[in-house]
């Protein structure tokens, strides 16, 4: 059965797949690694498939409708998430107008407001709740004559009668064996080899691959929108050989390659599985670049470790200064505790990409302002700062609407003109523009301080790998040091 998987057009480098769907600052273009794990099983299952980027290729919407209807597909399958759903759903108006074919929507969005989204457009056919893969490959099955006769038998499945009513069937098991998954990194070579060097993450070196080496996260925060969503939080993890295998295939297939990042929401939150990998890859003896989203809970011993296999930066959230903030959002990380796992990290020879959030509950003008201090004093070698952008179907929305912290629900707000992140959050004496002008204030007091510049100057002096990402990165970063952002108009 051909199945085209299509990340639609939006604003150019728009990232879906991002946990804060937008265009990123740092001309940050994420790889739709979800779509690829979901096309990759499709295609394993004995499909054909067309598998478009349009934010990687330059597509606009007529060159993608031209490339779909050349295709002639039997199903379509177009990732969303909330910032970009209207958009989305209107492409998949024009879809299904020239193509006359099944269409369905996965994502975060998707998943959080099935029956919404449903509603919001009539053309739609099918919304995949969760994890995507096996829902995806059953309802081909289904639409192909040989699965489930009755699509309510398809877990994690939204659909539309021939009446116009809408059905729904909750998803089943999460993925426990995800060893037996397709190879993301086989079907980026196959599929978007054309544009790997258009992928690129701010804080890495590129051009990167991302991988996961398992989904879901043990951890709590009230924010974050895979475990909630998509991933759950049972941590599943593949076979550490099976994931060094890929990382052979990777260094062997992917030219120039910079690194490999991990893309499991806390790599590190199993240590012993943190370990075996690190093992394998230096048994091996296989020298290869990689970074990782971890806690600010790694012991000094495990990351000398992951230094010596290879791991060059981790990618942290430590959100606020604040303790009763950080419960608030339930963190789960003891206040401080950050300041010696930082010296750990350095002493390691481990960077740190940092994260801190604003606008969370409890959030003043001086949480704020103890933050961007926090910030400062835990030096990590870069940071971003973002205001809370709470998601349908998280702990963080509910307590928004409840609260009446949400300003507004209407999902083409939640992006300023130009695609950059705009809150719809508010608290106590905080608007979302202010949340977002103490962002746009607290990057410039970051990254221009005079002791930083001399680090990173010092480093792209006697680091040729890392001379380029700085370069570039100053380069793509400034413009935005001094812009206005958050403005609808």
């Amino acid at each position: 059965m051909k199945t085209a998987f299509i990340n639609p057009p939006y604003f150019p480098k728009f990232s879906r797949e991002s946990r804060s769907p937008g265009v990123a600052k740092s001309g940050t273009l994420y790889w739709p690694m979800f779509l690829s794990y979901a096309a990759g099983t499709a295609e394993a299952d004995g499909n054909e498939i067309l598998l478009l980027d349009a934010p990687a290729m330059d597509l606009s919407k007529e060159a993608v409708l031209e490339k779909a209807k050349e295709f002639k597909p039997d199903l379509i399958i177009c990732s969303t998430s909330t910032p970009s759903v209207i958009n989305d759903l209107q492409f998949v108006k024009s879809l299904k107008e020239i193509l006359q074919k099944p269409v369905a929507l996965m994502g975060t969005h998707a998943s959080a407001e099935p029956l919404e989204t449903m509603n919001l457009e009539p053309a739609l056919d099918f919304c995949i709740v969760g994890e995507a893969d096996c829902t995806i490959k059953n309802l081909i099955r289904h639409l192909r004559g040989d699965g489930a006769k009755n699509i309510s038998e398809i877990a994690g499945l939204v659909w539309r009668n021939p009446d116009g009513s809408i059905d729904f069937q909750p998803e089943g098991q999460k993925i426990q064996n995800l060893t037996e998954l397709p190879w993301v990194s086989k079907v980026y070579r196959k599929h978007l080899y054309s544009c790997y060097k258009k992928y690129f993450y701010g804080a890495n070196l590129n051009p990167l691959v991302v991988i996961l080496a398992g989904r879901g996260c043990p951890y709590r925060c009230t924010y974050c929108v895979l475990p909630q969503i998509m991933n759950g939080h049972d941590y599943r993890k593949r076979d550490p050989k099976d994931v060094v295998d890929e990382l052979e295939y990777i260094k062997e297939n992917f030219k120039g390659l910079g690194e490999v990042f991990f893309e499991d929401d806390t790599f590190t939150a199993d240590k012993e599985n943190v370990k075996a990998i690190c093992e394998e890859i230096l048994h091996r003896k296989l020298k290869i670049t990689w970074s990782c989203n971890a806690r600010a809970d790694v012991p000094e011993g495990l990351l000398l470790l992951m230094k010596r296999a290879g791991c060059r930066e981790m990618c942290v959230g430590f959100e606020s200064a604040s303790a009763d903030v950080l419960n608030s959002i339930r963190k789960g990380l003891k206040h401080g505790g950050a300041v010696p796992f930082m010296k750990a990290a350095k002493k390691a020879g481990i960077l740190v990409h940092g994260c801190f959030m604003v606008g969370n509950l409890g959030d003043t003008k001086e949480t704020l302002e103890e933050t961007l201090q926090y910030a400062k004093a835990l030096s990590p070698n870069t940071a971003q700062f973002y205001p809370i952008m709470a998601y349908p179907g998280t702990v963080a929305y509910k307590e928004a609407v409840e609260s009446g912290a949400l300003n507004n629900k209407d999902y083409n707000q939640w992006l300023d003109k130009d695609g950059y992140h705009r809150t719809t959050i508010s608290r106590p004496g905080l608007s979302p523009q202010d949340l977002v002008d103490f962002c746009d204030r607290a990057r410039r007091e970051f990254y221009l301080r005079p002791k930083y510049l001399i680090q990173q100057s010092a480093m792209a002096l006697f680091n040729t790998a890392e001379r380029k990402r700085i370069l570039r990165g100053f380069g793509t970063f400034y413009k935005h040091l001094f812009r206005k952002h958050g403005k609808l108009k």
